[in-house]
């Protein structure tokens, strides 16, 4: 739940951050870190930017690894592989549509079976498959012993293929019989979401399908070397550029064959915030293309949860920034025997997180990382927003000629605080809360920005939204009273909204206000 006094409307409460200060409390991190029961035997390296420029990096070395820099040093990203998948399908959307079924690119599976497995189903975990296939079955597990679980002996014999990534690869043909075996057929697709793997061996095979070339090289082309990802490859690599487990440890480093699509990738963290600055950046995608794809596309029982394709989205409410709001983080995790990763993007604050961990804990390092980092990056990032607001927007503008003024201020709450608002004489919040049908005698409204296509441009579109929220009152059923989605375009006048409000902006400040609605732009703005 986010602060009872607002109700934000979807989007961001203020602009994006453009450059960021140096994290301050970086010491204090570090520290943090260090102090972990897992630090000083696990291999780590982090970097993080905000807007494309270099905010935190940490790396620690175990002692037996001998690698000099790890930040472009090698390691197995695992299941972060599948941001991969899905952006060369999305690259692939000429060939490959979002709602074709995943049988028009794989032929000789069930007709009847996957008829409905579309690729948003496989991409979003909603196919009904389930994860592994052959992968991991205990009855392939040298020394399993049956009678171990009260299990009975099973004279049918799996096929000796892909039991582990670094064994015997599967052919083709052994894997349509996989795929099409009565018990390992999709379940009612499209209802509840459970994670995959062999879903994204068949994304990576329809990729195949529609280029006629390996899997690992439609990656290479369409993604590694547009972005400049020269360390990032699905080869092992040697002790001199990579992080390999020593002779007693039971790490997966070898090939990972058919599951190359669900986890094969071995990236250097540089490389890996370069990717995510990439999509920050737009370079693959276009703006609106991101933006849908970071969307949730299934919900869970937690209410801090959501999935999306790939993507595990947080959304935790105990983050100390200024307004306490949901945070929507959108990550993706990896982990296979000796590694572990996660690449973390947070759109409202144009942070891009990769990290990295190899060693025995490494798992339970990156889980207790990701909110160790992620919090006070995100404290920091938003008292730089709330800065970077007031520098650029906040003051009184108002027109010389006439009784016309309006003055923003940023203050403990969200977005622009509206302090007055004057237009031809008529002070237009008061009006504005009775023609919606609010209280005039206490009304207030905020500024926000809505708009992103028009976010650094000379004219930002922002929009004016009244408060609706009494203090102590009380939100009603599942926060009925707080379905701020359905307030904008409110009212217009003469066919123009009365909630936009355009900044005409000069080297990234604001020079000026429109207030659409009233045909009225006044260009004298001070500072406060």
């Amino acid at each position: 739940m986010g602060d009872p006094k607002y109700c934000l409307p979807p989007g961001f409460s203020l602009p994006r951050p453009i450059a960021v200060q140096p994290l301050t409390s970086l010491a204090k991190l570090e520290t943090t870190l260090r102090s972990c029961p897992w630090h000083n035997k696990t291999t780590i390296a982090i970097k993080a930017s905000v807007g494309g420029g270099p905010i935190f990096q940490h790396a620690h070395r175990a002692s037996d690894e001998g690698v000099a820099n790890l930040y472009d040093t090698k390691i197995r990203i695992a299941s972060v592989t599948k941001i991969f998948t899905v952006l060369a399908v999305l690259l692939s959307r000429t060939e490959i549509g979002w709602e074709d079924s995943i049988k028009k690119f794989v032929p000789g599976l069930n007709e009847a079976a996957y008829a409905d497995v579309t690729i948003g189903a496989l991409a979003g975990q909603t196919s009904g498959l389930g994860r592994f296939g052959y992968t991991g079955d205990l009855a392939l597990i040298p020394g399993f012993s049956p009678a171990q679980l009260g299990l009975p002996n099973i004279a049918h014999k799996l096929p000796g293929c892909d039991v582990f990534p670094g064994g015997e690869v599967c052919s083709k043909p052994q894997i349509l019989d996989m795929f099409n075996d009565p018990a390992y057929l999709p379940t009612s697709p499209n209802s509840g979401p459970l994670y995959s793997n062999i879903a994204y061996n068949l994304l990576g095979m329809a990729l195949e399908h529609v280029y006629s070339k390996p899997y690992e090289q439609i990656i290479q082309e369409k993604i590694f070397e547009p972005i400049g990802m020269h360390d990032s490859s699905f080869e092992t690599p040697n002790a001199s550029d990579g992080i390999l487990p020593q002779a007693d440890d039971r790490w997966f480093a070898g090939p990972f064959g058919n599951f190359n699509p669900s986890g094969g990738i071995w990236s250097t963290p540089s490389d890996m915030l370069l990717f995510l600055e990439a999509l920050q950046s737009h370079k693959l995608l276009s703006a609106a293309q991101t933006r849908k794809w970071l969307q949730p596309s299934s919900l869970l029982p937690s209410l801090h949860q959501l999935i999306g394709a790939p993507w595990e989205i947080f959304r935790p409410t105990d983050i100390n920034v200024a307004v306490r709001r949901p945070i929507d983080l959108y990550t993706k995790a990896g982990g296979v025997a000796g590694y572990s990763s996660y690449a973390v993007l947070v759109p409202e604050y144009n942070i891009a997180l990769t990290i990295h961990a190899a060693g025995n804990d490494a798992r339970r390092a990156v889980q207790d990382m990701l909110p160790l980092i992620v919090k006070p990056l995100i404290v920091h990032a938003d008292e730089q927003v709330r800065s970077q607001a007031s520098a650029n927007y906040a003051g009184t503008y108002r027109s010389k000629k006439d009784n016309r003024s309006i003055s923003l201020v940023v203050d403990e709450g969200p977005g622009l605080l509206v302090q007055l608002a004057i237009m031809n004489g008529v002070a237009i919040i008061p009006a504005l809360a009775k023609v919606q049908g609010l209280d005039p005698s206490n009304a207030s409204a905020r500024l926000f920005p809505t708009d992103p296509d028009s976010e650094r441009s000379e004219k930002e579109h922002w929009s004016l939204l009244l408060d609706r929220v009494k203090e102590g009152a009380a939100r009603g059923f599942a926060e009925q009273e707080c379905a701020s989605w359905n307030w904008g375009d409110p009212a217009r006048y003469a066919g123009q909204p009365l909630d936009k409000v355009v900044f005409h902006m000069r080297g990234g400040k604001a020079i000026g206000i429109e207030l659409v609605g009233w045909r009225t732009a006044i260009m004298d703005r001070v500072e406060t």
